[in-house]
């Protein structure tokens, strides 16, 4: 009995060894998977960084190119009434030059 009993305790601590070194040696793969994907996260983290920076970046350029439409715009709107009304002012300016010449030429 104590043979039977010794023997079933070998095969047992036989079955617990063996399985120790198969959850060692996933246990290690796993800590090596987990590894990775921990780089490949930090990867990932400092790409996402990058192009946020990016993007604010360009958000910002777009935000000073569109104030710097926008004062161009603004320019071009008072320069065309600007040019309009010098326009007006030019031929009011023709006319009483005319009707002056007109008044010289009827005066001799």
């Amino acid at each position: 009995m104590d043979f039977l009993i010794s023997t079933v305790l070998a095969i047992i601590l036989l079955y617990f060894i063996s399985s120790t070194n198969a959850y060692k040696s996933m246990y290690k793969k796993i800590k090596e998977e987990k590894e990775i994907i921990d780089e490949e996260v930090t990867k990932l983290e400092a790409l996402i960084q990058r192009y946020e920076k990016q993007v604010k970046i360009g958000t910002s350029s777009l935000k000073n190119n569109q104030e710097n439409l926008q004062v161009a715009r603004d320019d071009l709107q008072s320069l065309r009434l600007e040019n309009i009304t010098l326009k007006n002012k030019i031929n009011d300016l023709q006319r009483r030059n005319e009707e002056l010449f007109a008044q010289v030429n009827a005066i001799i």
